[in-house]
């Protein structure tokens, strides 16, 4: 399940290719992920990739994407989707889309693609 994570973030970012740059990050106002609307940021700036597969993205909601990715699940998800994988860019191209975005991004797609996944 952990490779599934790896590939999660990898397409986390390329989706977020599709983000507007002129659009404010999604934020409640605090600076953490659990603040964020993870839903939100995911289809802000990474739907655009991960709902089409993209590049070779994974689909969020197909598993079957995700085979053969790292065990290591979320913090590998989190460390490419910060800073790219294969073709995916770091932060989905936007440098400067907070960590905390990035994160509940990320964490919405592996609780829709692996809803069963045991909580890290």
């Amino acid at each position: 399940m952990r490779q599934r994570a790896l590939l999660i973030a990898t397409g986390l970012v390329l989706a977020s290719c599709a983000h507007n740059a002129d659009d404010p990050p999604i934020s409640s106002g605090a600076n953490t992920a659990a603040a964020i609307d993870g839903e939100a940021a995911y289809i802000e700036h990474c739907a655009g990739c991960h709902e089409t597969g993209m590049l070779g993205a994974p689909r969020e909601g197909q598993p079957e994407e995700w085979e053969g990715r790292s065990d290591l699940w979320q913090a590998v998800l989190m460390e490419h989707a910060k800073t790219g994988y294969f073709e995916m860019p770091a932060r989905g191209g936007k440098t400067d889309l907070p960590d905390e975005v990035v994160a509940a991004a990320a964490e919405y797609m592996l609780e829709m693609t692996f809803p069963d996944r045991p909580q890290d």
